[in-house]
């Protein structure tokens, strides 16, 4: 979980966002991909939403490269075997 220091950072920068993006009138709060995390009750609720989103996918991602790359590796190795 980020710090502190990068919830705030985070959630002053998302409310810049939201502020520059609510100017024609139309309040973007709950509009954005991580709202669905938003938890209003805590502290700093945007960043730790954001926070939450994005964690998960690079988790996602990252599972997906070490699946891929261990199978690249055993495939290699099983390659290398038949030849010899």
């Amino acid at each position: 979980m980020a710090t502190v220091k990068q919830l705030e950072a985070k959630q002053t920068e998302l409310d810049i966002m939201k502020w520059t993006d609510s100017e024609n009138d139309v309040d973007k709060c709950g509009t954005y991909d991580y709202c669905d995390k938003c938890d209003k009750s805590k502290d700093y609720p945007c960043a730790r939403a954001y926070f939450a989103k994005n964690t998960t996918t690079t988790a996602k991602s990252t599972a997906t490269k070490t699946t891929t790359a261990k199978k690249t590796t055993t495939a290699k190795k099983t390659t290398t075997a038949t030849k010899k």
